[in-house]
């Protein structure tokens, strides 16, 4: 009698381990069966890419020359990605511009010669994102100082938002009050450029 309950016991023992053999090998492609010690092969972009003020609003203007003629100042996407980007100024100017292009940093502005990583004062690997303004306006308050051109009317903006050498996010935006757009190989009438690092 006791031979027979060892045997029972036996086989018992020799099935679960057939069972867990059996589902461990179902789970294949789940379980990897050694350790990884190289790093997979997935390329990933050292400078990203990405439309100005997806991920990062909030801008203290940084200079003294951005802080008297802007103040800090908020991006915001109007409606969904794509669509028209609103920059909203603390002295009371309100851009409303629409992307049109995106250039190389090491393009050519029109201006000078320069490109627009020089013309920026930005990255020469991160792109340029070129906006034709749609709207322009000014709070009472802005009225005597006028907007980013002073008196004229901005009808462009050069936008470029990086790390800078520090590991801070930067945001750079040059203005133009000509009816040429900048990088178009004409004069684009350029005002200035204003530098913001994110709050």
């Amino acid at each position: 009698m006791r031979s027979v309950i060892v045997v029972v016991l036996a086989a018992a023992v020799l099935a679960t381990g057939a069972c867990s053999r059996r589902d461990h090998s179902q789970n294949g492609p789940d379980v990897r069966p050694q350790t990884i010690v190289a790093p997979e092969n997935t390329p990933v972009d050292a400078v990203p890419q990405e439309e100005p003020a997806v991920s990062r609003q909030q801008w203290r203007a940084v200079n003294d020359r951005t802080r008297n003629a802007t103040g800090n100042l908020r991006v915001s996407i109007e409606r969904q990605r794509g669509g028209p980007l609103i920059f909203a100024y603390a002295t009371g100017v309100t851009v409303e511009a629409q992307n049109y292009q995106v250039v190389s940093a090491d393009a050519r502005s029109g201006v000078g010669g320069q490109s627009f990583a020089a013309l920026l004062g930005g990255d020469p690997r991160v792109s340029a994102w070129l906006y034709r303004v749609n709207q322009e306006t000014l709070a009472p308050t802005a009225a005597a100082a006028g907007g980013l051109c002073g008196q004229a009317t901005t009808r462009y903006l050069a936008v470029s938002e990086f790390v800078d050498a520090t590991g801070a996010w930067v945001f750079k935006v040059a203005a133009f009050r000509g009816d040429t757009a900048p990088g178009s190989g004409q004069d684009p009438l350029y005002c200035g450029n204003f530098a913001y690092a994110a709050q």
